[in-house]
């Protein structure tokens, strides 16, 4: 059972943030209530209040116990509700605490952070791409809100069904069992039954408060004009619609960007709901000449569900969203090291981007250990894995890469990332 709970601190700054408030609310009435073929008129303010949200975040503080070593765990975190809960429950699972502070300009949270009043072990805060170069001088990781995967499909890709993954063989064995079929439609009483019935169900049972829910008026529009939104796939099972996607086409690419399944169900998905959505889609988009396939945005959590599942369909990883984060360590503390132990993830550096993996360093990785992170979390479009080895004792440096694996993996200790100096 979640039990988050919430504290506001009042401040000084209370009115002003209020005043804001009010007119960030009365500027979005008034874009809502304005013709779409009059909204141009009113870019450079839409414009300037997306860079003001970028700019004055939310700072919170997330307390709780760290998921995996049940050690105490404190977070400095700003940036917008999603992607506070997604952090906190990738940190504490569905038991945390969080005290809201207040807004802060993006350039005075640096001095907050040095400052660590709250006594804090980590720093997460929600940066634009275009300030990631910093994380270099504050030695802190820039990792990306979002990272996106397609695969080409351009040739004969008869080899990716005969294919070595035998998760992805069961899912086609479960798709012939069922005797799934799918039909592709541009029918709006059909997306109207595909939004209610299958997308709002399934994300709240799927991703609860870590996503954000598009409205059906925004849905219904961008379907109607061809815009976000082209056709609508939907698997059915016998005579039922069990499971569909919306489809977005551009140029040489056909897009998975909007899945749900009926009533949020989780056994179609075990059944092979899922595994039929992208079976069919490859399908079509081969059918219809395109060339490659897009499978959106994941988080980029190397152990996350639905980036592992699209892994399998050979994905790889293209770019990322214009939206990541600064992780930062404040002080060393066990929960912090759990942390990092528990979460691998994809980094940018100058390199590209690379998946950053943790391991404690009481002995050496062997040639087994090496291919085995290997195959756990090596996702293609990477530069490399870095792994970086935690409490070298008793002498023991670093371990060697083996050959095999040189132009791939790297290892360095994690005293240069988790003691840094915040300055």
């Amino acid at each position: 059972m979640s039990t988050w709970a919430e504290a506001k601190v009042v401040n000084s700054q209370y009115s002003e943030q209020s005043i804001i408030r009010n007119l960030l609310a009365v500027g979005r009435r008034i874009y809502l209530k304005t013709p779409n073929c009059l909204r141009w008129i009113l870019w450079p303010g839409k414009s300037l209040f997306r860079l003001f949200g970028v700019l004055r975040l939310d700072l919170w503080i997330l307390m709780g116990d760290e998921i995996s070593s049940g050690q105490k765990l404190s977070i400095t975190y700003a940036g917008n509700e999603t992607n506070r809960n997604f952090i906190s429950q990738l940190a504490f699972g569905d038991s945390r605490r969080g005290e809201y502070i207040g807004k802060k300009w993006l350039w005075k949270i640096p001095a907050t952070l040095e400052q660590n009043s709250h006594n804090c072990s980590l720093a997460v805060v929600e940066v634009p791409d275009c300030l990631r170069i910093l994380s270099e001088r504050t030695k802190c990781f820039y990792v990306p809100g979002w990272v996106n995967g397609q695969t080409d499909i351009s040739d004969d890709n008869s080899s990716l069904f005969k294919n070595r993954n035998s998760s992805l063989k069961s899912d086609l064995s479960k798709i012939r069992k069922n005797e799934f079929q799918f039909e592709v439609t541009t029918d709006t009483s059909e997306l109207y039954k595909f939004y209610h019935n299958m997308y709002v169900p399934y994300i709240t049972k799927v991703h609860r408060n870590r996503s954000k829910i598009m409205t059906y008026d925004f849905v219904k529009r961008q379907f109607r004009k061809g815009g976000l939104f082209n056709d609508l796939l939907l698997i059915k099972e016998q005579d039922e619609y069990v499971a569909g996607v919306l489809l977005h086409y551009k140029k040489d690419k056909a897009k998975l960007s909007t899945l749900g399944v009926k009533d949020g169900n989780l056994d179609y998905v075990k059944n092979g709901a899922i595994g039929a959505l992208f079976c069919f889609t490859f399908q079509w988009a081969r059918e219809k000449g395109f060339a490659a396939i897009d499978f959106g945005g994941s988080r980029p959590f190397l152990k996350d569900g639905i980036l592992r599942y699209k892994r399998k369909w050979n994905q790889k990883i293209s770019n990322k969203k214009e939206i990541g984060f600064f992780v930062g360590v404040l002080s060393e503390t066990d929960g912090a090291k759990g942390f990092f132990l528990n979460n691998p993830f994809i980094y940018e550096d100058q390199t590209g981007l690379n998946g950053a993996i943790f391991v404690a360093g009481d002995r050496h990785l062997s040639a087994d250990d090496f291919a085995r992170i290997h195959k756990q979390h090596y996702h293609q479009g990477l530069s490399k894995l870095v792994i970086y080895q935690f409490d070298q004792t008793n002498g023991i440096t670093c371990s060697r890469v083996p050959p095999e694996f040189s132009d791939c993996i790297a290892v360095c200790s994690a005293k240069s990332i988790f003691w840094p100096k915040m300055n």
